[in-house]
């Protein structure tokens, strides 16, 4: 019998390793393979998010490139129209930038995303993919700029920013005024960038930022002289006109300095003192062709005639030596000037005024009815107040702290028009003594601007019935001696707004009080009654409640319509009547018109009414 030969035995062990070696093989090979695909599947990581600052976070994992744009672009136009960033600048000056200036790039984040994801080295996209491992880093969130007309606004506004901020490097700080220029000892000067602050205004609305600080830089000074004061104050005047886009273009007035007077003054003023150097004013010409101008209404007011024959005649003659004066751009308007001596030698009549708070016969009695109304469209129209003093007592025919009083010779009302364009003045009077008179600006209004009034009531006084006695009055009768007033206390702001509705300009205009005036009835001492032997003063049952002035008093505006005038304006008197000058001028008492007996106050409202602001050569916003 044949002897077998022993089979060799492979070992377990060997068996084991090469099984595992070959698992590994294929996990390898498998996790490369997943790595490849990763790496080649034009999607993003998992945990790619895009933020900002303003806690925006869109999730873009696994998203091929139109999914991740179309992603990021849902988000951010759902939340651009809500951001609003502030720009501070200067002391206490800002500006507002809004989300709608820009439109959504979101281009830069998804390029962003693919880019990081192929910075990976390809053994970590599988990990990265399974979720053993994470995204290194947030993709930054670009996700809008500027669109061509956003970019242009924004331009518009920051240029305004860099004008208003200059200051020129001299060892001189300058203001200009209404007749010089006050100069002061300075260091240097100040600017910003206007290319730079654009792009910090568009990268921080982009990111969500609310708020941006910027700093003027600081450029070294030069030693003042009247010739380098001249260069810098000199504006060449130009006419209003029409521009290459057939746009109205706004006048400009002419300033300038005389550099040798300028030069002398500088040389006596001492260091650390501030000397004012006259300016000139050089009006621009004037426009050949009008026919292009007085096409807009800025302004209107219509107020009710008392029924007083001779007040209301009065009304009309200073209505008619208003009526068609045209105001040119830099023009000042002097009320007094224009209707000359409201006297019995000047065409007009005696009625009643106000004189130490009593009620008087006197010459040209109603003729603030119109000096008010014309204050009330110059704040409309948005014109620079010269001169403006309130009633002793609330007119009732005009709101509160919209009225101006005058006072033959020395006060007046004066306004400016410190627009680009003329001004013309329409106004008349219809209906008889109980009529209306009517007054409207007309001018140019190319941008659309509009002005609204917030007046505040801080405060009101009631009157009282005051007795008194009086023999010539018939024994079971009275007879009322002075007709009363509620006294008032009132504050003004101008607001400015674009043609869009947004608030350009909110300033103080003016604050107002008008006087209480007690109401007093005269009875006979012999009577017996509420009103006999020492009755002093009591108050009336009629009278108004008592309005407690509020820490934050409330506006109540209302929203008039505004006038939108379709043609041009039609100046209604026939005859312009001359003014007969006075060898020997009288001075009267105040022209102050009287309201109607037992008068109501007028409550405070804000009545908008069309105006507009300049905001070419002439100033900015």
């Amino acid at each position: 019998m044949e002897e077998s030969t022993p089979k060799k035995r492979i070992p377990t062990g060997l068996i084991a390793g090469l099984a595992a070696a070959a698992l590994a093989a294929v996990l390898v090979g498998g996790y490369f393979g997943l790595c490849a695909w990763v790496q080649g599947n034009g999607r993003l990581l998992p945990g790619a998010v895009a933020r900002d600052s303003g806690g925006t976070a869109v999730d873009l994992g696994k998203l091929g490139r139109e999914d991740a744009l179309a992603a990021v672009t849902e988000e951010m136009d759902r939340r651009l129209d809500s951001r609003k960033l502030t720009l501070y600048y200067g002391e206490g000056r800002r500006a507002e930038f809004t989300g709608e200036l820009m439109a959504c790039s979101p281009e830069n984040t998804v390029s962003a995303g693919f880019a990081a994801k192929e910075e990976q080295p390809l053994w970590k996209l599988g990990a990265l993919w399974l979720g053993l491992a994470r995204e290194p880093h947030d993709l930054p969130l670009s996700a809008a700029a500027f669109t061509p007309e956003g970019e242009d606004k924004a331009k518009q506004v920051i240029q305004a920013i860099v004008d208003e901020v200059y200051t020129p490097p001299v060892d001189f700080t300058y203001t200009v005024g209404e007749e010089a220029v006050e100069v002061t000892p300075g260091s240097d000067g100040r600017e910003l960038n206007a290319a730079g602050l654009l792009e910090a205004v568009e990268e921080a609305l982009a990111q969500g930022a609310e708020e941006l600080v910027v700093e003027p830089t600081p450029v070294p000074g030069a030693e003042l002289s009247g010739e380098i004061l001249s260069q810098l104050v000199y504006v060449e005047p130009r006419a209003a006109g029409v521009d290459e886009n057939g746009k109205l273009s706004p006048a400009v007035i002419g300033l300038s300095v005389n550099p040798e007077e300028a030069q002398a003054i500088l040389d006596q003023t001492a260091p650390g003192e501030t000397c004012s150097i006259p300016l000139e004013y050089t009006p621009p010409d004037t426009p050949a062709d009008e026919s292009m101008y007085y096409k807009d209404l800025l302004s209107e007011v219509t107020t009710s005639l008392d029924g007083v024959a001779t007040r209301s005649f009065n009304v009309g003659r200073a209505a008619e030596f208003c009526n068609g004066t045209v105001i040119w751009p830099g023009e000042e308007f002097s009320y007094l000037g224009t209707i000359g001596d409201p006297s019995a030698r000047n065409g007009y009549k005696t009625s009643t005024g106000y004189q130490n708070g009593e009620t008087v016969a006197m010459d040209g009695g109603g003729v603030c009815q119109v000096s008010s109304s014309l204050y009330y469209c110059a704040v409309y129209a948005n014109l620079e107040i010269v001169r403006r003093a309130c009633h002793a007592f609330a007119t009732g025919y005009i709101p509160n702290g919209l009225d101006a009083t005058v006072y033959y010779p020395s006060l007046d009302f004066k306004f400016r028009n410190n627009t680009g364009f003329p001004i013309k003045i329409v106004a008349y009077t219809e209906g008889g003594p109980w009529g209306k008179l009517t007054v409207q600006f007309y001018g140019s209004n190319p941008d659309g601007i509009t002005v609204k009034t917030e007046r505040y009531l801080l405060g009101s006084t009631p009157w009282t019935t005051v007795y008194k006695p009086d023999e010539t009055i018939e024994r079971g009768t009275t007879k009322v001696d002075v007709t009363p007033y509620t006294g008032y206390e009132v504050d003004v702001y101008r607001c400015v707004y674009d043609a869009q509705g947004n608030q350009i300009s909110r300033t103080y205009e003016n604050h107002s009080r008008y006087a209480k005036r007690d109401k007093v009835i005269l009875y006979n001492p012999a009577d017996e009654g509420p009103w006999g032997a020492g009755t002093g003063a009591e108050p009336s049952p009629s009278q108004d409640p008592v309005v407690q002035p509020t820490q934050d008093p409330v506006v109540q505006p209302t929203q008039d319509p505004v006038v939108q005038p379709t043609q041009d304006p039609v100046v209604q008197p026939t005859q312009d009547p001359a003014v007969q000058p006075t060898q020997d001028p009288v001075v009267q008492p105040t022209q102050d018109p009287v309201p109607p007996p037992e008068p109501t106050p007028t409550p405070i409202v804000d009545i908008p009414k069309p105006g507009w602001l300049e905001t070419g050569a002439q100033g900015g916003v």
